[in-house]
Order: C-alpha cells, then sequence, then structure tokens
C-alpha cells in the first residue's frame, strides 16, 4: 500500500470584517424599528361600574379624528376650558366618533387624567348619520 503524503491543510482564519457588519447591521435595525415612546397604564371604569357607583347625571365629551374635544354647547376644549367648566370629580363620558384612532382615545385620556379627572368611562361611538342629524 503505498501512502500518499499529502499536503496538510491550513486552517483558514474566519474573517471578522464580515461578522461586524452583520453585527452592525443588526444593531441598525433594531434602533430603526424600535419604539421610544413612554408606555403608561390608563385606569378606567366600565360604563356599568361608573352608572352604579353615582346617583349624578354623566357629564359627555365627544372626542373628534383630531383629538380635539367638545362638549353640546362648545366646539373644541381648551385645557383651561375643560376644567373651569366640568366638575373633574363628576363621572365623565369619552364618546369618540367611529373612525378615530386608539392613540388619539389614549392621548385624549391621559390628557384628561393629567388635568385631575378621576372619573373617565370611554362611551360608544354614535353612527354618522345620527351625529348628522343631531340626535343623541
Amino acid at each position: 500500500m503505498s501512502t500518499l503524503l499529502l499536503p496538510q491543510r491550513r486552517k483558514q482564519s474566519i474573517s471578522l470584517t464580515a461578522l461586524i457588519d452583520v453585527v452592525f447591521i443588526l444593531l441598525m435595525f433594531f434602533m430603526l424599528t424600535s419604539s421610544f415612546t413612554k408606555f403608561s397604564a390608563l385606569e378606567m371604569q366600565s360604563s356599568l361600574a361608573a352608572s352604579t357607583a353615582s346617583d349624578s347625571k354623566p357629564q359627555l365629551l365627544r372626542l373628534a379624528l383630531d383629538g380635539q374635544l367638545s362638549s353640546e354647547q362648545t366646539t373644541a376644549l381648551t385645557d383651561s376650558a375643560l376644567t373651569s367648566d366640568f366638575d373633574i370629580s363628576v363621572p365623565t363620558v369619552l364618546q369618540p366618533t367611529p373612525d378615530t384612532q386608539v392613540q388619539v382615545i389614549v392621548d385624549a385620556l391621559s390628557r384628561m387624567k393629567t388635568l385631575g379627572f378621576t372619573q373617565v368611562t370611554l362611551g360608544k361611538s354614535r353612527p354618522q348619520a345620527n351625529l348628522a342629524a343631531g340626535q343623541q
């Protein structure tokens, strides 16, 4: 038997440049796709709990698509008008329009919490036909 002497194979060193590139690309991907929004919890009451907890008639605030709050008497309420025209200790129903985005609703609830409203309930949206006719 003849044995051929084969030259020993040299170990090829792994290039770290490609590995560093992949790690950098992954880092950039996660940095660009991550959200920097501060998450917090909002305490809310169900409409059933709000109706049984208090005997007073709740205040109604309507929420438009752009985040503007309005009442039956006033459109586009400012923060100062909210605190002066409404009792913050009375139950308040926030009624969004049907196509209002969830983030707009959460922002409005957070704004009301910041202003001191203690009993806020999310009301059911009314159909657009009833809004146009002015029915309740």
